[in-house]
């Protein structure tokens, strides 16, 4: 605990606010890129949304498509995008992406989709590491602009533990749905807070081969940090797949996705990921590639890009993101594993 010149321990609140002007240069920079309006101010006021973790891409493959994955899910990450899609995932599958995010941030998933008897388990796991600041002891007077740098320095980071469950009904199991609870928690130097949400997912697959989902997320409590309280970023999300285009060895499907995050615009997003079977060696070469519609203000490139490698269970997936009001651009590596599927 951060202590003044007199040696008192400072307020909650005014804790709080020093912890985010200590960590403001690392987290203001991903915040600013985040889908939420005014979100340099999530942190000292409850007009926008905390936990914006929940916000961010989970996955290489579906990151690739612009995040237009409802309709499509099939893997384990469906966790993180629409609970239903889990009842896709017939066999063991285990998988996890990384993404060297702007600011010296780090952001990656984890998740495990176990198949029941009746249908399918997800765990997952979601983590946003902003680095570290400088620890300043704020002069008397000053309101926490100014202050002496103690040579010590505080992390911040956010974390979100998933657990979710999907089903199918129908005997082509057309019918999905599924749902998620979130625990999300957000930690700034000794200071940390955490709320509970919930998700709810449905999709269905027509037999002419058209796929649509639609998924309400992060309906819950407030999350509280020191002082500051701000609810979490409710978001409602409807997909489309077009029946997949097949050709010899390859493969083309397009799809679209709009969505939205509470207090913010309705965006939405192209998609199409194309496949190339290399012979007999179970070999399959992928290539992804979207297109977001969002605001101007939106510091990240409209164009995603992406490609993928299936050698037998094992999957390497890359997605490729830039950012046009602030350059440079991220990279996210992922692989999984699935296991062999079960029987009908």
């Amino acid at each position: 605990m951060r202590k003044t010149a007199d040696g008192r321990g400072q307020t909650a609140d005014g804790a709080s606010r020093y912890l985010w002007r200590s960590c403001q240069p690392v987290v203001l920079a991903i915040l600013c890129l985040g889908p939420i309006p005014q979100v340099a101010r999530s942190q000292t006021t409850a007009d926008t949304r905390a936990a914006i973790l929940l916000t961010l891409p989970a996955s290489s493959r579906a990151l690739a498509l612009g995040d237009a994955w409802g309709a499509v899910a099939d893997d384990e990450s469906a966790l993180f995008y629409n609970p239903a899609q889990l009842a896709r995932v017939r066999a063991l599958a285990v998988g996890g992406s990384l993404q060297n995010y702007i600011a010296s941030t780090t952001l990656g998933a984890f998740a495990v989709a176990v198949p029941l008897r009746y249908g399918t388990i997800g765990v997952g796991l979601r983590l946003l590491n902003y680095g570290s600041a400088d620890e300043i002891v704020p002069a008397d007077g000053s309101g926490g602009q100014a202050g002496t740098p103690t040579g010590s320095t505080v992390t911040a980071q956010d974390m979100a533990f998933t657990l979710g469950y999907g089903i199918a009904f129908g005997s082509r199991h057309e019918l999905r749905v599924g749902a998620a609870v979130t625990y999300a928690r957000q930690e700034v130097a000794s200071y940390s807070g955490g709320a509970m949400a919930g998700d709810f997912g449905a999709a269905y697959s027509l037999a002419n081969g058209w796929d649509v989902s639609a998924a309400l997320q992060h309906l819950g409590s407030n999350l509280t940090l020191a002082s500051v309280s701000a609810p979490l970023p409710f978001t409602w999300r409807a997909a489309v797949a077009a029946p997949m285009v097949r050709a010899d060895a390859f493969t083309l499907r397009p799809m679209a996705e709009a969505r939205q995050v509470s207090g913010a615009e309705v965006t939405g997003v192209l998609g199409a990921e194309g496949t190339w079977r290399t012979g007999t060696s179970g070999t399959v070469l992928s290539a992804r590639a979207g297109y977001a519609f969002r605001g101007s203000a939106d510091a990240r490139a409209p164009f995603t890009v992406g490609a993928g490698i299936t050698l037998g269970r094992l999957q390497v997936d890359y997605a490729y993101e830039g950012f046009d009001l602030i350059g440079g651009a991220t990279n996210r590596v992922g692989v999984r594993f699935a296991a062999l599927p079960r029987g009908p």
